[in-house]
């Protein structure tokens, strides 16, 4: 997706990045907010079969790519993203600088019993230092609900399971650390951070958080947060939904986007030159109103309420019997929905009634404000 800018500059994203600066080694580039967020990507695809869930069997990108079968790849079970990250693999395969990258420590998992969804990889970089990335929410109903367990839980399953993974992928070793993930992957990599073993924690540089979701006011204000600040890099798109869910205790670097909506999410529309990605100096104004409207209700509702409008929202997209927002989104699954609506017990019909007014009236305001 290569286009002129006005001015006669270049927009580009980050398969472009792998064209023109994947034979630039990290001993003449170092490792950048790009690299970041590339690696981070990488974590979605499903490497079963590709890369050992080991920490002590490492593989190649280029060996790990020749094993990859993404034919034989359910197509329920795709993301949106599945052919760019197809063609993001195997350009880091012929890439120059990712490919004495070694891979290892590959996880996915689901627990539908703890609502949770997790995957990480962890990866030894020629600069002789490692990365672990989380994996977003993949687009499974569990995914998305364990997205929302975050405002009103303390520790998710998810941020439990991102600590064991964070202490087992290091220990033993000596090398910088960095840790990264899109998505509730940024989240993920942030919270473990925080929890992890000490010996562990104090080897982090560097944490990436792409458009992922924040935390609860006791995290924000703890010691150990506020210790680990500095070290924490976190990056928006100009309408993020997702990233500016919850508080971050610090303000995020805006990135400048070639789509709109909620495609802003996605790793393939954050815009770039070179090394760093194109900024913008403000959040848009659609995105402003729908954080201003979801922030309002979060705010005003307490967490048993937002656990009850959690349980039932879920409750609802669970009634057509899919696992993924894809397939629920047919018509056909419109009929259970709205079965499923009319089902709730009364206690869960009050609070969506509620938490819906609060939305509309915080995102009809916003636009006033």
């Amino acid at each position: 997706m290569v286009k002129l800018l006005t001015g006669g500059g270049i927009l580009a994203n980050i398969l472009d990045y792998l064209d023109w600066r994947g034979d630039v080694p990290f001993s003449a580039d170092p490792f950048n907010e790009i690299d970041g967020l590339i690696l981070s990507q990488l974590c979605y695809v499903n490497l079963d079969g590709a890369v050992s869930d080991s920490f002590d069997e490492e593989i190649s990108i280029p060996d790990a790519y020749r094993r990859y079968r993404p034919d034989l790849i359910d197509p329920k079970s795709t993301i949106l993203t599945f052919e760019q990250d197809n063609l993001l693999f195997r350009k880091l395969a012929e890439s120059r600088r990712f490919r004495g990258t070694m891979l290892r420590g590959y996880v996915s998992e689901k627990q539908h019993a703890e609502d949770m969804q997790f995957a990480a990889l962890t990866y030894r970089l020629g600069d002789g230092s490692g990365f672990a990335a989380f994996r977003g929410t993949d687009g499974s109903v569990i995914g998305w609900k364990e997205d929302f367990t975050l405002s009103y839980m303390q520790m998710t399953s998810g941020q439990e399971r991102a600590i064991t993974y964070l202490n087992h992928a290091f220990e033993g070793s000596e090398c910088p650390i960095r840790v990264g993930g899109h998505s509730k992957g940024g989240n993920s990599a942030i919270y473990s951070s925080l929890f992890c073993d000490e010996s562990i924690r104090k080897r982090i540089t560097n944490i990436y958080s792409f458009d992922g979701p924040g935390f609860r006011d006791e995290i924000l204000n703890s010691e150990t947060y506020k210790e680990m600040l500095p070290r924490i890099r976190s990056f928006i798109p100009e309408a993020s939904i997702v990233g500016m869910l919850l508080g971050s205790g610090s303000d995020p670097t805006i990135v400048k986007n070639s789509a709109i909506g909620i495609k802003q999410h996605y790793a393939y529309n954050w815009e770039l030159k070179r090394n760093r990605f194109l900024l913008a100096d403000r959040l848009k104004k659609s995105g402003d109103v729908i954080n201003r409207a979801i922030s309002g209700m979060l705010d005003d509702l307490s967490d048993t309420e937002r656990q009850i409008f959690s349980d039932a929202l879920f409750e609802i997209l669970r009634a057509p019997d899919k696992d993924t927002l894809k397939e629920i989104a047919k018509l056909k699954s419109y009929p259970s929905i709205i079965k499923a609506i009319s089902n709730l017990r009364p206690e869960q019909q009050a609070v969506m009634k509620t938490a819906f007014k609060k939305i509309a009236q915080n995102g009809t305001g916003a636009f006033f404000k």
